[in-house]
Formats: C-alpha cells, sequence, structure tokens
C-alpha cells in the first residue's frame, strides 16, 4: 500500500500523517483488499476546494470532502501483482474543523469521518439511495471503531451522524 500525502498549502491537516495511513489500511482491510493500492490524499483551502466543486459536481462552495476513483482492486483484468491506483481523496480541513462540532465531532474525529467516507467511496460506494446510504453509514462506522481499537481509545465512544446530509448542497 502506498499512500501519498499533499499539502501544498501547509494547511493544519487535523490528524497525523500516521493516522492517515491507518486509516487508509484499516478500510482496505475491512472492505477485503488484499492487493497493492496507490491512493493520493490531499488537503486543500475552502476556495480550492470550492472551485474543484464546482469543476466536478457543478456546486458552487466549498465542501469537506471529494473523491475521484482510478481503478478497481476488484477488476480482474488488472494483474494481481500489479498495484492499483485507487484514486484521490481530497478533504478541505477549513470546511471540516467549521463543521465538526455542528455534527458533535472533534475536527480530528470529522476528519477520520470524511477519509473514510472518501475512500468507501473510492471502493464503489454511494449514498444517492437510502438503502445505498445505510450500508455505507455502517461501514464508515465500523471502520471508525476499529480505528479507535487501534489507536487505544473506546470504540463505543465513536459516533457519527448521517454522512449523506452533503447530498443537497
Amino acid at each position: 500500500m502506498a499512500v501519498l500525502i499533499s499539502n501544498d498549502a501547509e494547511l493544519d491537516t487535523l490528524i497525523a500523517a500516521s493516522e492517515i495511513e491507518e486509516a487508509v489500511l484499516c478500510t482496505l482491510e475491512h472492505e477485503g483488499v488484499e492487493r497493492p493500492v496507490e491512493v493520493s490524499v490531499s488537503f486543500v483551502d475552502d476556495e480550492e476546494m470550492r472551485g474543484l466543486n464546482r469543476t466536478w459536481r457543478e456546486i458552487d462552495a466549498p465542501t469537506d470532502v471529494l473523491s475521484f476513483e482510478c481503478d478497481s482492486p476488484f477488476d480482474e483484468d488488472i494483474p494481481a501483482d500489479e498495484a492499483v491506483e485507487l484514486g484521490d481523496v481530497i478533504l478541505a480541513p477549513g470546511v471540516i474543523t467549521a463543521q465538526a462540532a455542528e455534527f458533535g465531532n472533534t475536527p480530528a474525529e470529522e476528519c477520520r469521518l470524511m477519509l473514510v467516507h472518501g475512500l468507501l467511496h473510492l471502493l464503489g460506494y454511494d449514498h444517492l439511495e437510502d438503502a445505498e446510504a445505510a450500508d455505507m453509514e455502517a461501514r464508515e462506522i465500523e471502520v471508525l471503531r476499529e480505528l479507535a481499537r487501534r489507536r487505544g481509545d473506546d470504540p463505543d465512544d465513536v459516533k457519527i451522524g448521517p454522512t449523506t446530509r452533503h447530498q443537497g448542497e
């Protein structure tokens, strides 16, 4: 597994690089990804996120996370020993920090959630339908609780609100 972390604007990433890598690893393990994977995690300021959101989603507002998937780790046409370029997760720590309290999270908790959310999008999950949203949110909480265990925190303390709240931006 290779994780490229970009933070050209030198923003507060809210969680350490080691925790970002652990979140990627934990999500991939949870989803049964056993092959080599490359993923990019980038931190951008609100204005850059607004531009990306406007360009790719036609929503003229910053958002917390965007995901751009490349290849599927489950694609049988890609040789098993070849690394799969999973895609890019782009996080806006300014937006994440601003919304964290509203959703009952610390900025670090909200960042973990948005990172896992973005990674699940790269793995093909979505939340357009209610059943998809429920499945995605169940997977998010499972991964976040496992991450809490690995940090030595109480997994029962991990709570999330519905992450599909961003549909109507």
